[in-house]
């Protein structure tokens, strides 16, 4: 991707370098220019523009009766001779100017996602094959993700009518330069990645499940990932985790003829001394709920039960892209949840890798369980400083937050400062949930194993699972005589240095699909939180 955007005519290409103004000859055939509500248009585009272009479009925009509303999107048709090329314009609203009332910087690159997005997807629709975004220089790497994910494309299943091809889209400057050439291409490209990862899992989530198998998943992961700089992507078998004694994610994956996966992703971007970063990311590539199914109605949403697995290997990709300087590691345990004759039945016991039984009172509540085990190998074998999961785990946590947040699980205040302002200069915003001693009690209830896979009351699930959850980041909580802060202070403590892990549970199931509805989303499957994690890795990065 780099390279790609490498060889795109940089934006000091189509600028008159004494004046920051458009060139006689453009090099695109359409641009978007971003306006704010309240804009004197006649005034912003014969500033913006040479003339007649700039009185041209001025009068086109006051007849369309733009307002410049976030999202309100008109297209312009220039007629000048002296450029030729250039086809269509593109005003977009991007709603209130930053003086008329505060906003943060997440909020304000957020309008310049939706309403660059909004132009890319409207010049596509009418043709157009290299498009420039003359988008404020703060706003440029926002400006870029938006460009990539406004060319998603969820149709390509479809054998007639595919959309047009997607235009080559590129930053232009039509005003006084702030910034170098060199520094605007790398937001550009910086901001490219973001989008062109968090396309990845979308695409992954919304591959049907019979094309996206576990063996499929980790096939596609080890064509994206495999080729980048100090990435390397293992995919074992089911006798390698029959090896590590993953009892609960061997037992969730029997029920299913399609053979499970442990996917492992090493990203060696620091010295072999450098703290690693821990990643896992549920991967049921179809969740039917096993002998305890689902009802029929949606069930076909449940191709994107991995979306946890997506997003973390897309933000393993956005790493690698972009080179960070840090040490990850990432483990997906992919498998199918299906009632087959050899399935998991209610009232099972299993035991985990960390030795612990589990009575399986629901087989719906199977996410947990191959995350257990993931969790513990991560912990004790690669001992991370910090340590993440990401999962479409309880349907209580959409009812709870609905497709606004998601919702984190963490004891560590430093850790949720950090994630959070990731998300919210990304605008996928984090929700912080509590994780009370009650919620893990309640999960020790089983009448005859260590721990039950649900709580046997109906209240606070999201929260019983995340301390389910909690169980395996090192060694079991408990141990005989030991109190409890003794016991939480123990099993943190993994890494030989005796430093504490700061983890955290991050529950996507509220905010795992979209609606078309702001410029850059679709009617499909989300990608989130993709993009506040390559942001929080990058912030980490950056921080050591």
């Amino acid at each position: 991707m780099q390279n790609l955007v490498r060889s795109l005519t940089p934006p000091a290409r189509h600028l008159s370098s004494a004046t920051g103004r458009l060139s006689p000859r453009p090099s695109f055939d359409s641009l978007v220019i971003p306006v704010h509500q309240g804009t004197d248009l006649r005034e912003r585009l014969t500033t913006l523009l040479p003339d007649p272009l700039g009185q041209q479009l001025g009068t086109q925009a006051a007849a369309a009766g733009s307002k410049g509303k976030l999202n309100e999107c008109h297209i312009l048709y220039p007629d000048v001779p002296a450029l030729a090329d250039l086809r269509r314009v593109a005003l977009v609203g991007t709603g209130q100017a930053p003086e008329a009332r505060e906003q943060t910087p997440g909020e304000l690159d957020e309008k310049a996602r939706v309403s660059v997005a909004s132009a890319v997807k409207s010049l596509r629709s009418q043709g157009s094959k290299r498009i420039g975004v003359a988008v404020p220089e703060a706003h440029i790497a926002a400006a870029a993700a938006a460009a990539s994910l406004a060319l998603f494309d969820p149709t390509y299943a479809k054998t007639v009518a595919k959309p047009s091809a997607a235009p080559v889209v590129f930053p232009v400057t039509l005003a006084d330069r702030q910034l170098s050439e060199e520094a605007a291409t790398e937001a550009w490209e910086r901001g490219w990645v973001y989008g062109e990862a968090q396309n990845l899992a979308r695409r992954w989530m919304d591959t049907p499940a019979n094309l996206m198998t576990p063996c499929a998943f980790a096939a596609e992961v080890e064509t994206h990932l495999g080729p980048l700089t100090n990435v390397t992507v293992t995919a074992h078998d089911t006798d390698w985790a029959i090896a590590q004694k993953m009892g609960l994610f061997l037992g969730v994956a029997q029920g299913s003829a399609e053979p499970a996966r442990f996917l492992e992703i090493h990203y060696r971007g620091a010295g072999a001394g450098a703290p690693t970063l821990g990643l896992v990311g549920k991967g049921v590539t179809f969740d039917t709920g096993g002998i305890d199914i689902k009802p029929w109605q949606g069930m076909e949403d449940m191709k994107a039960d991995m979306g946890g697995a997506a997003c973390v290997a897309a933000t393993m990709y956005g790493i690698a892209s972009l080179r960070m300087p840090i040490n990850v590691v990432c483990a997906i345990p992919l498998c199918e949840n299906m009632p087959g004759g050899r399935a998991v039945k209610p009232g099972d016991v299993l035991t985990a890798m960390n030795g612990q039984t589990v009575e399986v009172l629901n087989t719906d509540a199977e996410g947990r369980l191959i995350l257990a085990d993931a969790l513990y190998y991560v912990s004790t074998v690669h001992r991370p400083s910090v340590l993440l999961d990401v999962a479409t785990l309880t349907g209580a946590m959409a009812v709870a937050l609905g497709s606004t947040y998601t919702g984190v699980f963490t004891n560590s205040d430093s850790l949720w400062s950090a994630l959070n302002c990731a998300g919210n200069a990304q605008h996928e915003l984090l929700w912080r949930m509590p994780m009370h001693p009650e919620y893990r009690e309640v999960m020790r209830k089983s009448r005859v194993a260590d721990l039950a896979n649900l709580s046997a009351s109906r209240g606070a699930g999201s929260c019983t699972a995340a301390m389910f959850l909690r169980e395996f980041v090192g060694e079991p909580v408990r141990s005989d005589g030991e109190d409890d802060a003794a016991a939480e202070d123990r099993a943190l403590r993994v890494e030989s240095s005796g430093a504490p892990v700061h983890y955290a549970h991050l529950d996507i199931a509220g905010v795992m699909s979209s609606k078309a509805g702001n410029g850059y989303n679709h009617d499909g499957m989300s990608g989130r939180p993709t993009r506040a994690l390559i942001a929080y890795v990058q912030q980490l990065a950056q921080a050591k």
